[in-house]
């Protein structure tokens, strides 16, 4: 059974802003990326999806019901949420907290320990006021309150923020033994490496509709690389072209440029071409992928 289907899914605020004909599909066992700039929408998507919000208009489905029918809301016991603004009831301890979610779904509190292990999160300072909690420590609860009922599909809005980076592996790998045991994860970040390290696929939202929707290898097949080499003589700039080198320049004989996807056709050309005395390239982020999907926006708004 897909875990989230979306078909045509919009939702407008009387301000005019909101996301319009979102299609989306997600399976169990996936880990699956939601990105987008601040204001694209990503948060309204996943408030709709959790039921939070009703939409406009199409049809959306969470584990085979639609989030807000009667059936909907029994469903709610088998999925997880962490928020990306993360608000708790300061002036409890986080045990009774911790409690106090579990007895909403059950009494079922069977992966709190496992993830209180991978997060480092000390047994004593369940008994602390909320209040007397570092910013990390809030975010370590959130993730232990999100995960600890062992939900089939979790959904979580920037789910390593204000977490040191050591935690952050830790937390990837959790999510990949959560994903493997087959839960869902759907998961919105501004951390594009934290996407790539974890997501089987991706999806882009700007201004309010999706963009893109692939799988990650995809994408990291589509890097951007920047190159750069000394040869004598030096290949023309048309020669350059027809070998795959873009945006290119030469400075004091050293050609700088980039290429879209793996090296390896150019390097081969390139060597075929002469001696390469000097050559070094850079593998791109898939930063660079994802901001060209947002090249002229500031335009259209």
């Amino acid at each position: 059974m897909t875990v989230i289907r979306t078909s045509n899914m919009t939702k407008v605020y009387s301000s005019g802003n909101g996301v319009w004909d979102i299609d989306l599909q997600v399976n169990p066992g996936e880990i699956f990326g939601f990105l987008g700039s601040n204001g694209a929408g990503k948060t309204t998507t996943i408030r709709v999806l959790l039921g939070l919000l009703q939409p406009s208009s199409g049809q959306t489905e969470v584990l085979g019901a639609n989030p807000l029918s009667k059936e909907g809301v029994k469903r709610r016991k088998e999925i997880g949420y962490l928020p990306g603004e993360l608000a708790l009831y300061e002036n409890h301890t986080g045990v009774e907290l911790l409690e106090f979610f579990a007895e909403s779904r059950g009494n079922n509190a069977s992966y709190r320990n496992q993830v209180m292990e991978v997060l480092s999160f000390p047994r004593v300072d369940l008994k602390r006021k909320i209040r007397e909690y570092s910013r990390g420590m809030k975010q370590k609860l959130g993730l232990i309150l999100a995960l600890q009922h062992k939900p089939r599909v979790v959904f979580m809005d920037e789910p390593t923020t204000g977490l040191d980076p050591l935690i952050q592996l830790e937390v990837y790998q959790l999510l990949k033994d959560f994903a493997a045991e087959g839960g869902t994860v759907f998961m919105s970040s501004h951390n594009l490496g934290e996407v790539e390290r974890v997501c089987n696929r991706v999806a882009i939202i700007r201004i309010g509709r999706l963009v893109a929707l692939e799988e990650v290898s995809e994408l990291v097949r589509r890097r951007i690389y920047s190159v750069e080499f000394f040869m004598d003589p030096p290949p023309g700039e048309k020669e350059l072209a027809e070998m795959g080198l873009q945006d290119f320049s030469t400075r004091e004989g050293i050609i700088r440029g980039k290429i879209w996807g793996e090296p390896d056709d150019f390097l081969r050309q390139l060597l075929k071409r002469g001696q390469v005395k000097d050559l070094n390239w850079t593998r791109g982020r898939l930063e660079d992928i994802f901001m060209e999907y947002y090249r002229g926006e500031e335009g259209e708004q």
